[in-house]
């Protein structure tokens, strides 16, 4: 029950904010379930809007919450912190339900990590010295749009020497995510004039960011070494969203003549390419594959790179490299914004990248994920192999799980596994043709679950395909 009282000391900010806070720790709120709108908790308060938003979003920082975009604000799943349950130990991975009623053994969930910086000790030091230098300054003052130079200039050495990207400091822009890196380039770019391409399945994140502007969305099919050509080469003016290294999520490799066969057409066409480079470090079979860019000599690339994988989904840093001739585009609607990543995080990125441990991060991090990586592709060879397919293999932090002869529906399928106290995921929500997605595959991601606990997983992921 919330109780605001506008006679009190403390802002109404902050009331609601603590309330709501208590409300979600004492689970009157429950996992998954969706918060009353901002409009509606204002008027029913006799709040400003901008006060409940203040009190989200803050919720929101501190992982109390998240923002769905186009439907609304959902608790997230904190029953850890409940104040009526004993703490968990580290590495349990069981997450409750409050909307199955399931407490899930093993979660195959694609996105968290359960190795990332805050492991490093040097990381955790590298945001210490940041916030003693911000301390020592005379003013705290905002970041230019692109963010800082040296940053920017780290990550121009750093791309130049393992993606062979080509570009210059100016061309980059620093963004608090993905997400905020296509919502710029839908912003310089005008729907009147261009179209937006995007495989079809493909990630569903930056479809839902295109689909709130007017562009016209063309889901383009894939083939079994990437997206199709055949469908591109009708197209012209068009943003075509792909991602060529590691598609998202069957896990493809484009092939250096397709690579080539889209460099030429958008050149022809007048269309840029926006290619999505998500885990290009995270290659465990072979060395990093080329970035598009690298070959593309008639500049119509636009490169986009994150730290969510190689680092933390948190630090919501990720960067893109837009083609010299975008930047006026881009200074002309940006010039006079401030960069959305904070000052702190990027002087301790700094830091991590000078001092050279980013790098051995990212061999330690690679080292962690490739073990998982091959255990479970070894396990599923020597008990599952006449069941199940795995897509995607050789990289990234994910597979696509074909299961062999079913019958079943994936909601059937999921439900199988919640049963047996597994949690799975559909591939639906990355296609845009909802109807082609096929009922016999799920997603499998294993970045969450640590090693020790693998063996038990799968045994269970196998016990479960068998009885099916």
């Amino acid at each position: 029950m919330i109780s605001i009282d506008k006679a009190s000391d403390k802002s109404l900010y902050e009331q609601l904010y603590e309330q709501m806070k208590s409300e979600i720790l004492n689970e009157h709120y429950a996992a998954g379930e969706k918060l009353p709108a901002t409009r509606q908790l204002a008027a029913e308060h006799k709040l400003s809007r901008n006060t409940v938003v203040s009190a989200y979003n803050q919720l929101e920082l501190e992982g109390y919450i998240r923002s769905v975009t186009g439907s609304g604000y959902y608790v997230e799943n904190i029953s850890a912190f409940s104040p009526d349950k004993k703490p968990r130990q580290s590495h349990n991975i069981q997450h409750s339900s409050r909307q199955s009623g399931k407490t899930f053994d093993y979660t195959f969930s694609y996105g968290n990590l359960d190795y990332n910086c805050y492991h490093s000790r040097a990381w955790r030091k590298c945001l210490m010295n940041a916030w003693d230098m911000i301390s020592m300054a005379d003013t705290a003052s905002y970041q230019m749009s692109q963010g800082s130079y040296t940053l920017r200039s780290l990550i121009t050495e750093y791309l130049y020497m393992s993606r062979g990207v080509n570009c210059t400091p100016e061309q980059i822009i620093l963004t608090s995510g993905h997400q905020r890196s296509i919502d710029i380039i839908t912003h310089i770019f005008s729907p009147s004039d261009y179209s937006f391409a995007i495989e079809d399945p493909g990630y569903n994140g930056t479809w839902e960011i295109v689909s709130q502007s007017p562009f016209r969305i063309i889901p383009i099919p894939l083939e079994n070494d990437g997206v199709s050509i055949d469908h591109i080469q009708r197209l012209r003016d068009t943003l075509l969203y792909v991602t060529p290294s590691h598609q998202f999520p069957m896990g493809s490799i484009l092939p250096i003549s397709k690579r080539l066969e889209l460099i030429e057409w958008a050149a022809q066409s007048g269309s840029y390419i926006i290619e999505d480079d998500y885990d290009s470090e995270l290659r465990y079979q072979s060395r990093p594959i080329p970035s598009l860019q690298s070959i593309d000599n008639s500049d119509h690339t636009i490169y986009l790179g994150t730290f969510s994988k190689s680092m933390s989904p948190d630090l919501r840093i990720s960067y893109m490299v837009l083609p010299a001739d975008l930047m006026k585009a881009y200074e002309s609607r940006y010039s006079h914004t401030n960069c959305t990543v904070p000052t702190v995080l990027q002087l301790a990125l700094i830091e991590f990248i000078q001092s050279g441990n980013y790098q051995r991060h990212i061999g330690a991090m690679k080292n962690h994920y490739k073990k998982k990586h091959d255990y479970i592709l070894n396990y599923v060879k020597q008990n599952l192999e006449d069941d199940v397919i795995m897509y995607g293999a050789g990289a990234g932090l994910h597979f696509v799980a074909e299961v062999k002869n079913s019958k079943l529906t994936q909601t059937e399928l999921i439900s199988a596994f919640e049963q047996k106290g597994i949690r799975i995921f559909s591939t639906e929500p990355f296609w845009i043709r909802k109807n082609l997605c096929p009922e016999n595959q799920l997603l499998f991601g294993f970045s969450a679950i640590p090693y020790e606990k693998l063996p038990g997983a799968m045994k269970a992921f196998s016990k479960i395909i068998h009885s099916l």
